[in-house]
């Protein structure tokens, strides 16, 4: 069905040998030196998220090792007006392999048209406006999905692998252990577009700030008091 296909095109993507062989480029040249990865996960956000009900789909072993994430947590949400929401989140210690399967390249590269591409801000607390990548994907039949997206690294918030330039690596450079990276990804199929996008923006900012929580932030490699992107507006595939 088309509600579980958010994570699915993501993953599949991972096994076209074009992003394997990225994947090998990019590790090259983006080691990061130890990570501390987050003390908490995604399996923590509750299935009961405001008035929106979750419930936690399976993965492909085989598709999810192809990603390279450490951790994958995938979910379906529904609320009581039928709205239906497809969640994707990976974590991952090397952050070039996460930003290789930008849902960009990764709808794309699995036959969806994109009509249409913007920046949001969600505002997740009095100091902290998280900006996140929105698209509108059609594939051969006709179907729309809006896609919300972005990735977090300590303090950087990104969307692709050219977010990985000299601005994140300078300021990464010499630290003993780096962040890692947090992908969040959500789709939702298109009826109205209106009120798609206020109901997948209205469920993102939920995720962002149960994502962004005190505790969390003053864990490890979360954000601090500020995010902005890592370069300006979203970048290119």
């Amino acid at each position: 069905m088309l509600r579980f296909t958010a994570a699915r095109l993501c993953l599949v993507a991972a096994l076209f040998p074009i992003i394997f062989g990225g994947a090998l480029l990019g590790g090259a040249s983006l080691q990061p030196p130890p990570v501390d990865m987050p003390e908490w996960t995604f399996r923590e956000l509750p299935l009961q998220l405001g008035d929106w009900r979750g419930q936690d789909t399976d993965l492909d072993p085989d598709i999810a090792k192809a990603t390279c994430a450490d951790i994958i947590v995938d979910r379906v949400y529904q609320d009581g007006f039928g709205h239906v929401i497809s969640m994707h989140t990976a974590v991952f210690q090397n952050p070039a392999d996460g930003v290789l399967h930008s849902p960009l390249n990764c709808y794309r590269t699995s036959g969806w048209e994109r009509l249409s591409l913007s920046t949001e801000h969600l505002n997740v607390s009095d100091d902290l406006t998280l900006p996140v990548s929105v698209s509108v994907f059609q594939n051969n039949k006709n179907e729309k999905v809006m896609v919300v997206y972005w990735y977090q690294l300590g303090e950087h918030v990104l969307f692709g692998r050219w977010d990985l330039g000299i601005k994140v690596r300078l300021s990464l450079a010499g630290r003993p252990t780096w962040p890692a990276l947090i992908k969040v990804m959500l789709q939702i199929p298109v009826t109205e577009m209106e009120d798609s996008k206020s109901t997948i923006l209205s469920f993102a900012e939920q995720v962002a700030r149960w994502e962004n929580q005190p505790a969390h932030r003053n864990g490890k490699g979360m954000l601090g008091t500020s995010a902005s992107p890592a370069e300006s507006g979203v970048a290119a595939p």
